[in-house]
């Protein structure tokens, strides 16, 4: 039995990879998740079998992307935060000053995120204010697999049809001696 040939699914999946990462990158600049740009740089797409994977080379995109995930950081992940926001000038420190130790204390009793479970906003974070204005923080990669599966279905639809047609359309020639066009 001949294997099937999924040659346009698979053009228009390279291309819908493509799509699909901008759309992640910009999600992440529009939430205010840049501060080193490594989240976006390391986000990558892999096309096997007909079935595209979209994974992030960085480990804590996980909790970016849902923070009930995450546990609360260590110290040293926080001073890198408090320094990767001050090296791009992202990060507006309390008059009182701000201390990783103080920034701590402060995420174990808000917890993470700016909205409560109930979706209604929680205090302000004040050593972060930047963020807090923002309509969503949380699910970049749900967000934007919302905002493009239409585009994503008209992308790859045609493909999918035409590499069906084909394969139809080989199975009557071999199976018939008639001409097929």
């Amino acid at each position: 039995m001949a294997r099937m040939k999924w040659t346009n699914t698979n053009k228009s999946l390279i291309a819908t990879g493509k799509m699909l990462r901008k759309g992640l990158q910009d999600e992440l600049i529009a939430q205010k998740h840049n501060a080193t740009g490594k989240l976006s740089r390391g986000l990558r797409y892999h096309i096997k079998n007909g079935t595209m994977s979209i994974y992030s080379s960085v480990s804590y995109w996980k909790a970016v992307n849902n923070p009930k995930f995450a546990r609360i950081p260590n110290i040293n992940a926080i001073k890198s935060w408090i320094k990767a926001k001050e090296g791009n000038g992202t990060f507006k420190p309390h008059p009182l000053g701000v201390s990783p130790t103080m920034i701590l204390k402060r995420m174990e009793i808000a917890g993470y995120g700016n909205r409560n479970f109930n979706g209604s906003m929680r205090e302000p974070y004040w050593f972060y204010q930047e963020g807090n204005k923002l309509p969503r923080r949380t699910n970049f990669a749900g967000y934007t697999a919302n905002k493009f599966k239409k585009q994503v279905v008209e992308q790859l639809s045609p493909a999918i049809c035409k590499d069906v047609a084909s394969m139809i359309r080989e199975k009557f020639k071999n199976n018939t001696k008639a001409k097929v066009s």
